[in-house]
């Protein structure tokens, strides 16, 4: 049932063109905006813009939140939605897109708006978001978790249109019980641990934080996974209850690799998991998975004979061959793509300063998933039974 909450009072209050939304997870933002143009599109006639990174970043984010609240107000008319366009068109002419944009030509090409929303605003170039930006007349709504400093500070905040408003989850009215909790859990872990301490400045606070210790700088974005692709492994991490289940898809073509996100659930027992694989069609492929000899047996006994266990894991071999290569990522596996973008090195506490090579265990299934189909492709090389002294890897033919 729809709320009015906190956060859309106070996005309500804003007057000026530019309305930079900066804010923590679970605040709201997102819905809260979208909110507020449903009802600029009902008060008079609007051409209104909803812009993402990627076409799936619009339909997981924003797009479902307008249908949810459109439901949930009795205003919804599939007959007015144009399912491939995702256009909506209002009884009295208003229209809301939802987009996006890869380039600057095709951010001009889509014409002129009374108001646009550029969703998670940190993932798009500046060039194409000021592309939109001089085609607006009424008012611009840019929203973002604040990881680090980037354009929406140096180029739109300075300007004497430009307004600022920080969201925080105790903003949003609707917030589960269980998110709650898990926030507060964070809270506890930063008091003595940097990546919390961080984590929570931007994800609870909504302050600006630091990217530093990133592990992958070599992510790119890609429609679907290419076609041409035939040497594929899968790569399944076990979770339950309070961690997730993730199968991913990983292509290697030279010295490229390609990822797909294919499932990522939480609470599923072995025989869902073997449903969900069934349903994908791919057959009885080789899937490494780690290391849950009953998990693994339950499932070879379900008619996927091929999994694996990765076995004894480097975890930091993994990471470095596929630091050495370039990563790309199907633009559809939201959750894969954020995983890759925050994993992190730990901070060493010590008087020195600076990262350990131990990567921060959180959020990380998909990644943990990959990682281990890329360990399953080198090996330390043994000379006469002595391992070798230096660290040095080839691949292996699974």
């Amino acid at each position: 049932m729809f709320q009015r909450t906190k956060a859309i009072n106070k996005l309500l209050s804003l007057k000026k063109k530019k309305r930079v939304v900066q804010g923590g997870t679970w605040a709201g933002k997102t819905y809260s905006i979208v909110s507020v143009l449903i009802n600029d599109a009902l008060t008079s006639k609007k051409r209104i813009l909803v812009a993402a990174e990627t076409i799936p970043s619009v339909k997981g984010g924003p797009l479902n939140d307008f249908k949810n609240i459109m439901k949930d107000v009795q205003r919804w008319d599939e007959d007015e939605y144009d399912i491939t366009q995702r256009i909506y068109t209002y009884s009295n002419g208003s229209e809301i897109h939802f987009s996006a944009f890869d380039s600057v030509e095709k951010a001009q090409a889509a014409g002129k708006w009374d108001i646009i929303f550029i969703n998670e605003a940190f993932s798009i170039p500046f060039d194409i978001a000021y592309a939109l930006f001089i085609r607006t007349r009424d008012s611009i709504w840019i929203d973002f978790n604040p990881v680090k400093e980037f354009w929406a500070h140096t180029q739109v905040l300075p300007n004497q249109d430009a307004e600022f408003i920080i969201l925080k989850y105790h903003d949003n009215d609707c917030l589960p019980e269980s998110i709650l909790n898990e926030l507060k859990q964070n809270q506890e872990k930063a008091k003595t641990d940097p990546y919390w301490k961080n984590w929570c400045r931007v994800y609870i606070d909504g302050e600006i934080g630091s990217m530093e210790g990133a592990i992958f700088n070599n992510i790119k974005l890609i429609d679907e996974f290419p076609k041409h692709c035939t040497d594929i492994t899968y790569g399944l991490d076990f979770g339950f209850t309070n961690s997730v289940t993730a199968l991913v898809k990983v292509g290697f073509v030279k010295e490229d690799i390609y990822i797909e996100e294919l499932l990522y659930m939480s609470g599923l027992v072995n025989s869902e998991i073997s449903n969900h694989i069934k349903t994908l069609r791919i057959g009885n492929p080789i899937i490494i998975a780690d290391n849950e000899p009953k998990s693994i047996e339950d499932l070879k006994r379900m008619g996927h004979t091929n999994i694996k266990e990765v076995g004894k894991k480097d975890v930091k071999a993994g990471i470095d061959y596929m630091q050495q290569r370039k990563i790309y990522i199907v633009s559809s596996s939201l959750n894969a793509i954020k995983e890759f973008r925050g994993y992190m090195w730990k901070k060493d506490n010590s008087k020195a300063g600076g990262f350990i090579n131990e990567p921060v265990k959180v959020n990380d299934h998909c990644v943990d998933a990959a990682r281990m189909v890329c360990e399953k492709r080198i090996v330390k090389p043994i000379m006469r039974g002595v391992p070798s002294v230096q660290s040095t890897f080839k691949r292996i033919t699974i």
